[in-house]
């Protein structure tokens, strides 16, 4: 089995929206496993020669990376956290158009994105009125209980 990072991909997400702890799957020769709070991710042959080989090793895969520029900052900062292990979405369904972006005005209760778990579409909404700063975290993306995914600056 060649690794696949898309499939890898879809492995993490189906791990994380489960109860199950850890995945490991085996294929011509290679094997993955995937364990929740493991820091990283191997892929070794499954038949060890007795020649000392290079493992390959996978460096940690991060849910948060910063997918649109801050627009200026203007006043006292809230941030926005991921209440839910799932996927974020910043759409209410493919193709639509995003709840927020950069520099939308956003009021107290309002959509900011959702994230999905076990198939239920859990809304993200603002604590406060602002204006959204920065989009922590790519469209499609796992994120955990505390991921930052939405920087607001406070309203006046």
């Amino acid at each position: 089995m060649a690794i696949d990072i898309t499939l890898i991909e879809q492995l993490m997400r189906l791990l994380e929206a489960s109860a199950v702890h850890e995945l490991e799957l085996s294929e011509d020769g290679s094997r993955i496993r995937l364990s929740k709070g493991a820091s990283l991710l191997a892929a070794t042959p499954a038949v060890t020669p007795a020649v000392n080989q290079p493992q390959t090793v996978a460096a940690p895969v991060t849910a948060a990376t910063h997918v649109s520029p801050p627009a200026p900052a203007a006043g006292p900062e809230h941030v926005v956290r991921a209440g839910l292990s799932g996927t974020f979405y910043r759409a209410p369904l493919p193709g639509e158009a995003p709840f927020v972006e950069v520099g939308s005005r956003i009021a107290e209760g309002g959509k900011l994105a959702i994230i999905e778990a076990m198939k239920m579409m859990n809304p993200v909404e603002a604590e406060v009125d602002g204006v959204v700063r920065t989009i922590h975290v790519e469209d499609g993306a796992p994120v955990e209980p505390g991921t930052v995914i939405f920087t607001l600056s406070l309203s006046a």
